[in-house]
């Protein structure tokens, strides 16, 4: 098989997480690093090996076949087999049946073969039906068998769930033309980063290109709807994008002293993200400030990140930094599984209530819908609730204090790029809240206790970079930004100016036809609206302007006695038509 004109499943799975991912594999370019393509294949390899004991499965069923077996031609009992659909590869040059071998059958033959993917994901997506339906697809050029079914098994539990392939084989096909189309060209596909690129090896070579040309897509809260009106304007740059930038125009009025108090029931407008003003703050490497906001903490500071599994609903690391007699206190909690959740959080609980006086700081409203629902779970005492509440209730979301108010020359408002701006670097160079689950996911197939140890290392982490947001938030609010450049975006100049004055022409014959222009906007733009005569001349000159030609003349076809194509006589009739035709149009301009 030539794999030039051949994708396996790897690259289809690819594809739909980045088509830039895809071509990259596909024509063997190797990435900077493998930490996340390795972990992934350990954890296939031990979920598969888990789930062969964990089902029971016959001595020989229990593995299902690899892809290349069906290609080799052994001769297979009259029995089913199960597929691995991670080994699936799909040949362009092939039909989609075997050469010399049967033609897809519509009645169900005597042997069959079913295509299966084990994840150890607790939740599925529409990528891994596609994946499926790839495999059948792939299973129908090698054996000409093609399957009714797939099969899917999936989770901690090893659950089953049984997928009808004709459902997903329309979007299936789509796809691997578009990967013929794009994988197989010699242009790569637009490089456009995305939310996979946290989990991928090419992050490194595909952020630093996206830097070099200084592309959109390093704006992570720009969605694709937003760049592609931006490249419908020409912008296709960072850089391009700043000159947009105009500070919004502040509201002449009177002194404070003199302006009626603002009814309290009209709210203040929420704040606005403006991906102009971030575009200024990363080209000019400054922090730009909008309003005069302010930030404090008025009782004991305690930071708080909590790490959970997103398919379980289950959280299994919170951390805690906070100061006590002028020392930092750091403290883990960590759970094997669902059945330590209740344990840590009551030891959370417990330090917050010795803290006494505690003020909950996080970055990002995870942590507060945390606290909700381990209220909900476990809370049933009524000061402990109230407890809980009071810490919900003066809790203090940073990213939500730096949302519209705090531009950073960041691309992003993530807290690893912010902490890197202000210096803090982690432990873990890969951390992110992506990657978190794997490691987890890997540890509990492993119980690899370094892997614990990176988990409960990045956690902490996260509460240092979070104590270093809030305290050059506090400086900043306080105009003690020391070692940092913030800017206030009232200060900035405008680079265009409209003002009405004079005009100066170097040509005096332009300065009449300025005033005779001034002069015809405000009589039909502005005198109108409290003239009446003026009013009703526009009026009259409109409607003059809209008269249309009338009709003079009227001329009525006759039937024709033959076709003038055919010259067949016998013609019927079809109905009436009508068309309005005009040879010479009048506008005001000229005629046409």
């Amino acid at each position: 098989m030539d794999a030039s004109n051949s994708i396996t499943a790897a690259v289809f799975s690819a594809f739909i997480k980045c088509p830039t991912k895809a071509h990259l594999l596909a024509i063997g370019e190797s990435p900077p690093g493998t930490f996340f393509a390795e972990l992934e294949a350990r954890m296939s390899s031990m979920y598969k090996a888990m789930a062969k004991r964990r089902l029971h499965v016959g001595a020989e069923e229990a593995e299902p076949l690899e892809f290349v077996q069906l290609w080799r031609g052994p001769d297979y009992a009259t029995i089913t087999h199960d597929v691995d659909c991670e080994t699936a590869v799909y040949d362009f040059a092939l039909p989609p049946y075997r050469p010399g071998g049967r033609q897809p059958q519509k009645s169900k033959p005597s042997r069959t073969f079913v295509p299966v993917l084990l994840t150890p994901r607790d939740k599925l997506d529409v990528s891994d039906s596609l994946v499926v339906c790839f495999g059948a697809l792939a299973l129908s050029q090698a054996t000409g068998i093609t399957a009714d079914t797939g099969t899917l098994i999936y989770g901690e539990g090893y659950r089953r769930k049984t997928l009808k392939i004709e459902n997903h084989v329309a979007r299936t096909r789509e796809i691997i033309q578009a990967i013929g189309a794009t994988c197989r060209g010699r242009e790569p596909p637009p490089l456009v980063l995305n939310r996979h690129c946290a989990v991928c090896d090419f992050q490194p070579r595909c952020h630093g290109l996206a830097v070099e040309r200084d592309d959109l897509s390093l704006l992570s809260a720009m969605t694709g709807k937003e760049r592609a009106k931006c490249n419908a304007k020409g912008i296709f740059t960072i850089a391009q994008l700043s000159y947009g930038y105009r500070p919004r125009r502040r509201k002449s009025g009177k002194p404070n002293a003199e302006r009626p108090a603002v009814s309290t029931k009209r709210a203040a407008p929420a704040p606005r993200n403006d991906h102009n003003l971030k575009a200024l703050a990363i080209k000019k490497n400054q922090i730009h400030v909008v309003g005069a906001p302010s930030l404090t903490f008025e009782r004991v500071t305690t930071f708080l990140d909590v790490e959970g599994m997103p398919d379980r609903d289950f959280y299994y690391l919170v951390g805690l930094r906070f100061e006590s007699g002028g020392e930092t206190v750091e403290r883990s909690f960590w759970a094997d599984g669902l059945d330590g959740e209740r344990s840590i959080w009551e030891d959370c609980l417990r330090t917050l209530k010795a803290i006494g006086n505690a003020q909950i700081v996080s970055y990002g409203a995870y942590e507060a819908r945390f606290l909700r629902k381990m209220k909900d779970r476990y809370i049933s005492a009524p000061d402990d609730v109230e407890f809980v509440d009071r810490l919900i209730e003066t809790s203090v979301n940073l990213l939500g204090c730096i949302y519209g108010k705090f531009y950073f020359p960041t691309f992003s408002n993530s807290l690893k790029e912010i902490g890197q701006y202000l210096g803090f670097e982690w432990t873990w160079p890969r951390a992110s809240g992506a990657a978190a689950p794997l490691l987890r996911r890997a540890w509990e197939l492993a119980k690899d206790q370094g892997l614990r140890g990176e988990l409960i290392a990045y956690n902490m982490d996260d509460c240092r970079a979070a104590a270093t947001v809030a305290d050059a938030l506090v400086r900043i609010c306080d105009g003690r930004a020391s070692g940092l450049t913030a800017v206030d975006v009232s200060c900035l100049e405008v680079s265009f100016k409209q003002t009405w004055g004079k005009f100066d022409s170097a040509v005096p014959a332009f300065a009449k036809i300025n005033d005779a222009a001034y002069w015809d906007y405000q009589r039909d733009r502005i005198y109108i609206r409290s003239n009446v005569y003026l009013r009703r001349a526009v009026t009259r000159k409109c409607r003059e302007s809209r008269r249309s030609l009338r009709i003079n003349t009227t001329i009525i076809l006759s039937r024709p006695n033959e076709c003038p194509t055919c010259n067949s006589k016998r013609i019927s009739m079809n109905g009436r038509h009508h068309r309005l035709l005009f040879d010479i149009r009048f506008s005001e301009g000229g005629l046409r």
